[in-house]
């Protein structure tokens, strides 16, 4: 590249830095565009436990095999975090989300009229899992370009969509199935998916403001293509050293345990979603599915409501996710012994406020445990754990429910991998009291001096 060129490229980079981000505006319709790719894939997603009991009797398959296909779809969510972002850099966060949403639809539609259950592993598991991961987790990186100051509301209105999904899609897949065959019904459900296509399509990037202010798009546009290749193995590469850096895990303690607690915490997590309507169904409750929109109605006020106190600073982060996992792992012990939907509802509805300050303390607590400045690499350690964990444990819950002929045991699998996981937990915030004791120690020292 010429010195001329460089030194078009430096005033811009400079502008882009000087660029107050919309924080309102079209950002608006990113907001409302982001919430609702939430509600659709999110809703889709939890109520899949519904559609899996179905899937199992059609193919005679046992309860540990069906239980991979929403186990690798979850597993592969995750892992394929640096994938999704890569590409969101490369080409844009509007094309990623329309082709992640059209191949994940495309998997709904395809995957039900395989001849076999492991073509479904594939197809919507793996291949499906990656998709989704693409056009979901792509769809939270667009919020930052486009809020600032409002950042927080954003971020937390559009999280609220996942519960109000699993809410709302819970009894609609409920009632599509006792209505059509469950192939039908993922027909439907695929067909939704594909709407987030669309919405994918109003999703402006912000370059487009930064052309405006700089009234230069001619200039801007022939500087980004002649950097493209350069600019995405440059991308990529970085990508792949900031997820294969572990040196962290060496060099800070708590946040080697935490996550180890999150392992666990992800290697039972979405085996409630499939067992509560499973127990439900066993015991002849016919409102099976509203338990699972309970945990996804009192998820959406929750959210906020621990956001609140995050930023009150009322009580550390760590803290109450340590009270969060005990309490979920309770929920899940006692869970079989509760015979009648209202004992079940009132259980679902505390591992629904449990769950809700599980997903929404993570960034809190990151931060307080490693700064700011290593939070991104820590982030994405912690997810490939998540995603890892995710694989194989609802795998084990199916196996030791069919070995033993009970899904008691699923249950308290469930509740004793949480149980460990809050364990861990606990030790990080000892951990962090005994930390801060040493510095008001310090502080005193200093100030006698």
């Amino acid at each position: 590249m010429s010195n001329e060129e460089n030194e078009e490229r430096k005033d811009i980079d400079m502008d882009k830095k000087k660029f107050i981000k919309p924080d309102g505006g079209y950002g608006w319709v990113i907001l409302f565009v982001a919430f609702s790719i939430s509600f659709i894939l999110d809703g889709c997603m939890y109520s899949f436990g519904i559609v899996l009991d179905e899937i199992k009797t059609h193919y005679n398959a046992t309860q540990e095999v069906a239980n991979l296909i929403p186990s690798l779809n979850t597993g592969f969510l995750f892992l394929s975090g640096p994938i999704s972002a890569a590409l969101a850099k490369q080409f844009g966060c509007r094309p990623v989300i329309v082709t992640g949403s059209l191949v994940f639809s495309l998997m709904y539609f395809i995957s039900p009229y395989f001849p076999s259950i492991y073509f479904m592993k594939f197809s919507f598991g793996i291949v499906g899992g990656i998709s989704f991961g693409c056009a979901y987790l792509t769809n939270f990186i667009i919020l930052v370009d486009y809020f600032d100051k409002r950042l927080g509301l954003a971020n937390g209105l559009t999280m609220s969509g996942s519960g109000l999904g699993n809410f709302a899609f819970a009894p609609l897949t409920e009632f599509l199935i006792g209505k059509f065959k469950w192939q039908s019904t993922m027909l439907i459900l695929g067909s939704t998916i594909f709407l987030c296509a669309f919405l994918g399509c109003l999703l402006r990037p912000i370059e487009y403001y930064y052309k405006k202010v700089r009234q230069t798009e001619d200039i801007d546009d022939a500087i980004d293509s002649n950097e493209e290749p350069k600019k995405a193995s440059f991308i990529v590469k970085n990508l792949f050293n900031e997820m294969t850096n572990f040196k962290i895990l060496k060099l800070n303690t708590s946040f080697l345990l935490i996550t180890l607690s999150n392992f666990l915490i992800f290697f039972v997590y979405f085996i409630p979603f499939i067992y509560i309507p499973i127990r439900a169904k066993a015991l002849k409750i016919a409102q099976f599915a509203w338990l699972i929109g309970i945990i996804g109605i009192v998820n959406i006020p929750m959210r906020i409501l621990f956001g609140i106190v995050c930023d009150r600073k009322i009580i550390k982060p760590i803290h109450m996710n340590s009270l969060c996992i005990f309490v979920a792992s309770g929920c899940m012990y006692t869970y079989f012994y509760l015979t009648t939907f209202y004992s079940q509802a009132v259980a679902t509805a505390l591992f629904g406020m449990a769950a809700a300050g599980i997903n929404s303390l993570t960034t809190p607590y990151l931060v307080d445990i490693v700064g700011s400045e290593a939070f991104a690499n820590a982030n994405g350690i912690l997810n490939m754990f998540r995603g890892l964990s995710c694989i194989f444990g609802p795998f084990i819950a199916g196996f030791l429910s069919e070995k033993l002929k009970s899904n008691l045991y699923a249950f308290v699998f469930c509740g004793t991998s949480l149980a460990l996981a809050g364990i861990l937990s606990t030790l990080v915030s000892m951990i962090t009291i005994k930390s801060k004791q040493k510095n008001k120690t310090k502080s005193l020292e200093l100030n006698s001096m």
